[in-house]
């Protein structure tokens, strides 16, 4: 797919996309997964489901936006 594919690096290449300040903040929205579950000291993170030992992890998501991206293409919030 020769030249069908628009890299955007920097301000200048989002100025040239022509893309709004919206899309770009939906673009550098992600999801953040987090375990809140608190393990005892020594736990083994490897055992599987069905281990003997083996604590369900509690994962909790949440939608964030990665500033590094909105700042990279000089976007403020």
């Amino acid at each position: 797919m020769r030249g069908a594919v628009k890299i955007v690096n920097t301000p200048a290449d989002m100025a040239v996309s022509q893309m709004t300040r919206e899309q770009i903040v939906a673009m550098a929205t992600i999801t953040v997964r987090t375990d809140k579950v608190v393990y005892p000291d020594g736990y083994d993170q490897a055992l599987k489901e069905g281990d003997d030992g083996y604590i369900e992890p509690d994962y909790q998501y949440e939608e964030v936006i990665d500033q590094s991206a909105l700042d990279r293409f000089g976007v403020a919030l």
